[in-house]
């Protein structure tokens, strides 16, 4: 594959999106159930993709094996992971969901080298990916094994956000085996069958739904539009262009801002560790940068 400055953009734009994720979620609980938030979020994003569908007048699939595709996905990737994160989100710290989150890339690593045929294990893809997972525990600190050694909800907690990394790596490594369609297509078929099946859980979790505050409603929306609907289609248009591996470096980046959010708009310390863990992280993703699959850009 062929990695240029347009997938490392993109891949950016995702990270600063989804890492941003995790402060909206803190948010949107104070007003909603992780069930509403998961159905309310998909059913939002979904109606501004069949928007969005409708406008550009793209050609929808109608073979069977695209929506079993569609399906799994919206379960794996959507569904599933959004419940598992924001239940536990009530438990444990948004940084500590996005350490957690983290260990996807372990995960796609094994998963991709047997299930993807163009996406073999090679030395320097294992060291950029153990450099990148070092830096992540050491954002968390020295005390990482105190943190992760909780127990009670806090403890399943962190248990139902690692199963929700699970899920999004088998979906990373799915979403490769997919017929060729177009992202925004993707997106939209995903997202109308994840909000289907979302809908009787956003109705069992509890009724009628609570008032919102203006920056709850606010953090709902970016969750929807940007961190479901907009971002989808970038994640696919990455994934199809760039691979698994590539894709998965998301979880680097994204910790190192949700810390930063946390920084400046929660006014938590910056130590001295996470420079270092910085450091570390952007050592793993320039490793890959270095690689012969990167070529620079050539301006005609």
């Amino acid at each position: 594959m062929t990695i240029r400055p347009l997938h490392w953009f993109i891949l950016l734009c995702l990270a600063l999106v989804w890492g941003s994720s995790y402060l909206m979620i803190e948010i949107a609980l104070q007003a909603w159930q992780p069930a509403q938030i998961t159905g309310l979020r998909i059913l939002l994003a979904a109606m501004v993709l069949l928007a969005w569908i409708v406008f550009s007048r793209s050609r929808i699939p109608l073979d069977l094996r695209t929506w079993v595709f569609f399906l799994i996905i919206a379960v794996i990737g959507n569904c599933l992971p959004f419940f598992l994160i924001s239940w536990g989100q009530q438990y444990v710290e948004s940084g500590l969901a996005g350490i957690l989150v983290a260990s996807t890339p372990l995960v796609v690593l094994i998963l991709s080298h047997f299930m993807l045929p163009d996406e073999r294990l090679r030395i320097r893809h294992l060291v950029s990916f153990m450099l990148g997972f070092t830096g992540v525990v050491v954002l968390m600190g020295a005390d990482l094994p105190m943190t992760l050694g909780g127990s009670g909800n806090r403890l399943l907690a962190q248990f139902a956000i690692i199963g929700g990394a699970i899920c999004y790596a088998l979906a990373t490594v799915i979403a490769r085996r997919m017929p060729p369609v177009s992202p925004l297509v993707t997106s939209a078929g995903v997202m109308l069958l994840a909000s289907g099946l979302m809908t009787p859980f956003i109705v069992a979790a509890a009724a009628p739904l609570p008032e919102a505050s203006g920056p709850a409603i606010l953090a709902l929306g970016f969750l929807g539009v940007m961190g479901t609907g907009v971002s989808s289609i970038l994640y696919f248009y990455l994934i199809n262009l760039t691979g698994a591996r590539f894709t998965s470096l998301l979880n680097y980046l994204v910790p190192a801002w949700a810390l930063l959010l946390g920084v400046t708009i929660l006014g938590e310390k910056f130590p001295i560790s996470t420079w270092f863990a910085l450091i570390i992280i952007l050592s793993g993703l320039a490793l890959i940068a270095r690689s012969d699959d990167i070529v620079p850009r050539s301006e005609g």
